[in-house]
């Protein structure tokens, strides 16, 4: 079987493949939502650094709306009634924030919080590592062209369904620092009620259609005040907890689940090494990355380093169909001084 031959259609999605596709590229999603939201102008040469007008009594009237009032814009400066300062940017007309609260650093949870998370010590080192070499600030909020607008939010980032939980989660804990954050605003976060999974709702949109779910999402990205609120939950110690804990039930567990099958492929992805390797394919190449890379180790089960001999090979098959960035990465991994066992 080629590993490199696109399948008929994405588990993670409804696009189909197309001839020559990249075997390591998650299919995206459209942008069904249009660039126009409460005031904003996001489309191509529009200042969204512009303070919005109310469009009628009503919005005038609105509590959301009033706190969202008390959010100043001045210029890409977002300033919070207690002085609290966000800058953002601008990348394809829309607001984003880089970042400012690393993952290793005096604001950041520590590597013991990752194991109370259920980790083992291995795999905190590795998603230590990972997340700070390769991830972003617990407090970033960008947006890809393929989200369809959506937010990326915090170290991994987290997006769509995890996004939303992780902010259930979050409110779950500590629900007077996310009403202070975001509750305040209109954002309504609901946990997970299985067999519903979280909700978002958003009270302060016009459109009741664009409020919920997925849709309220892309609110974030269309209002820069909002946009800044949900950067500056990301300096919150509690959000920053949700965000790990999502990641590793949601995301990492998955993973992690998909290489015990057999011992070979347990042993293989044992280190810190090997698991960060794994940690990276998923975050830079999705399940198919994992899936590739699980299947080289399980070429060499006998060798005591299979896991990265895997990552070696699937290096190489990177750089030879162009993805020259992901296994420059990957050597990184490999070559680490910090990944090293233990004397």
């Amino acid at each position: 079987m080629d590993p490199f031959k696109e399948p008929e259609q994405s588990a993670r999605g409804p696009n189909h493949s197309r001839s020559g596709a990249d075997p390591f590229r998650e299919p995206g999603l459209a942008s069904a939502h249009p660039s126009r939201e409460e005031g904003f102008d996001l489309r191509a040469g529009a200042d969204f650094f512009t303070e919005p007008q109310p469009r009628d009594t009503e919005a005038q009237a609105s509590p959301f709306r009033a706190a969202r009032e008390e959010i100043l814009l001045q210029g890409p400066v977002v300033i919070f009634p207690d002085g609290a300062r966000i800058v953002l940017g601008n990348e394809g007309g829309r607001p984003i924030h880089r970042g400012t609260v690393a993952v290793r650093g005096p604001c950041s949870p520590s590597r013991e919080d990752l194991v109370k998370l259920g980790l083992t010590e291995a795999q905190a080192r590795a998603l230590e590592f990972v997340l700070t070499w390769f991830g972003s600030p617990f407090d970033s909020v960008t947006t890809e062209p393929q989200s369809g607008g959506e937010p990326h939010w915090g170290a991994w980032p987290l997006s769509g369904p995890t996004l939303i939980t992780a902010l259930a989660h979050w409110k779950q804990q500590e629900p007077e620092a996310f009403e202070a954050r975001l509750g305040r605003l209109g954002l309504e976060a609901t946990p997970a009620q299985p067999p519903e999974p979280a909700s978002l709702r958003f009270l302060g949109s016009r459109n009741a259609a664009r409020g919920e779910g997925r849709d309220a999402l892309s609110l974030f990205t269309e209002d820069p005040r909002l946009l800044a609120a949900l950067a500056q939950a990301g300096r919150e110690r509690g959000a920053q907890l949700a965000q790990l804990e999502t990641l590793v039930t949601h995301v990492l567990r998955p993973v992690l689940a998909s290489c015990v099958q057999d011992a070979p492929a347990d042993s293989a992805f044992s280190s810190a090494r090997a698991l960060a390797l794994l940690f990276l394919a998923e975050l830079r190449l999705g399940h198919r990355g994992v899936t590739r890379l699980v299947t080289l180790a399980r070429d060499r089960p006998e060798s005591a380093v299979a896991g990265e001999h895997a990552g070696e090979r699937l290096a190489e098959d990177l750089r030879s169909t162009g993805r020259s960035r992901e296994a420059s990465e990957l050597w990184r991994v490999l070559t680490s001084p910090e990944l090293a066992d233990p004397a």
